[in-house]
């Protein structure tokens, strides 16, 4: 090939490269146009839903609890159904309490979650904003709290959190509730799979999520690591629509709580002060105020107060239920069997009286059924409930 002939070519190649690259500039300009408005919409999409919030920071893990990494997916999974919704056709009524609250609310499957009760794990976070505080033995003659929560939406930190029972989890169950606890014993845990109670355990599994430790839950006190795990409003929030059960109840679920404006008995023993003993060890004082017609507890020398707000707790009800307690066979750790089901006697206390009572339940699925001693229904105050689930060997007074 003759040198003019080469060069003729190389120059008709550059000619053409130059065409390709005047077709592809307005080409690319178009491409990169609708790619940054594609990321720009994309973005305003995966905006989060105002209504989930977001997660609570974390507390460094102490040495004596194991690090475990919660894997995070980057795409953002479908948006879930509102925990908290409005909907029609549903009484505006706390089933728990038989107060007003906000629509949609009223059909929230209850949160209980197991509570130290301990002189050295007081005060207690969120035990104030409880609807119903139920407190029973467990071994060693030492007592535990269950506190069920209708609406946990402004309960800013709940703690310490502690192992479960068996009876807590039939409790749970009766008010086709949702448990949380720090583990539990075998019996509990048992329980759980067989009974399918929805069980968010601190201690294993991937619900552990919304529980922290906070040795720092009390200000100016350092707690044992047993005594910090808490968990939040935030934490619930966010991860509960993530599990695999319903967040509310069936259409068919009723109540079986009855509530009346006022709830003092017209007849009975004057109940200004109420001592209820759990074991030669354990009691709880309550005392009443006749302004607010409400009680307040007292145990280990002090008040039970609130770690969240100073609050004292106020409930306008006691219930005192006797039932047979003995130690589980073979226990090694002396834990309990608190018989929650069957029937029994017991007190029903509110405005300043006392009254002898009955209760029953049929199983674990069911809810307690209270009656006065004629077997007329019983009807509790409009308020929150603290529920003494007590031996038969042991007595409430009334002063």
């Amino acid at each position: 090939m003759s040198r003019s002939t080469a060069i003729k070519r190389n120059t008709q190649t550059k000619r053409k490269t130059r065409k390709i690259r005047t077709r592809l500039v307005p080409i690319l300009i178009i491409i990169a146009i609708a790619t940054l408005i594609a990321t720009t919409a994309c973005s305003k999409d995966e905006e989060p839903d105002q209504e989930v919030l977001s997660q609570a920071p974390v507390e460094a893990p102490e040495t004596e609890a194991p690090v475990v990494e919660i894997a995070v997916e980057e795409t953002p999974s479908p948006t879930p159904p509102p925990i908290h919704g409005e909907i029609t056709g549903v009484d505006c009524i706390n089933p728990l309490t038989g107060e007003q609250m906000d629509k949609g609310k009223t059909v929230n499957r209850p949160l209980l979650i197991s509570l130290a009760n301990t002189a050295d794990a007081h005060p207690l976070n969120g035990i104030s904003e409880a609807d119903i505080v139920y407190e029973f033995l467990v071994e060693g003659g030492i007592t535990r709290f269950l506190a069920a929560y209708q609406d946990f939406s402004d309960v800013v930190k709940v703690g310490c959190i502690r192992s479960a029972r068996h009876y807590t989890v039939e409790i749970t169950e009766s008010y086709d509730g949702i448990l949380l606890s720090a583990g539990g014993s075998p019996q509990a845990l048992s329980y759980v799979r067989r009974s399918g109670v929805p069980h968010l355990n601190e201690v294993e599994g991937p619900r552990r999520e919304v529980f922290y430790r906070d040795r720092n839950r009390i200000s100016g006190r350092r707690m044992e690591s047993m005594h910090s795990v808490v968990t939040t409003n935030e934490r619930l929030l966010q991860w509960l629509p993530n599990y695999d059960f319903r967040l509310k109840h069936e259409e068919d679920f009723e109540t079986a709580l009855k509530f009346t404006e006022n709830g003092t008995p017209t007849r009975g023993e004057t109940a200004n002060r109420v001592i209820v003993k759990f074991s030669a060890g354990k009691t709880t004082t309550f005392s009443y105020d006749s302004v607010k017609k409400t009680y307040r507890a007292n145990q280990f020398n002090r008040d039970l107060t609130d770690a969240n707000n100073s609050a004292r707790p106020e409930f306008t009800n006691i219930l005192i239920l006797k039932t047979s307690v003995r130690g589980i066979p073979g226990d090694t750790a002396g834990r309990q069997n608190v018989v929650t089901t069957g029937e029994g006697e017991g007190y029903f206390v509110c405005g300043g009286k006392s009254i002898e009572i009955n209760w029953s339940r049929a199983d674990n699925a069911s809810q307690y059924v209270y009656t006065n001693k004629d077997g007329t229904d019983l009807e509790l105050g409009i308020g929150r409930t603290f529920i003494c689930i007590i031996p038969t060997t042991m007595d409430a007074t009334f002063s």
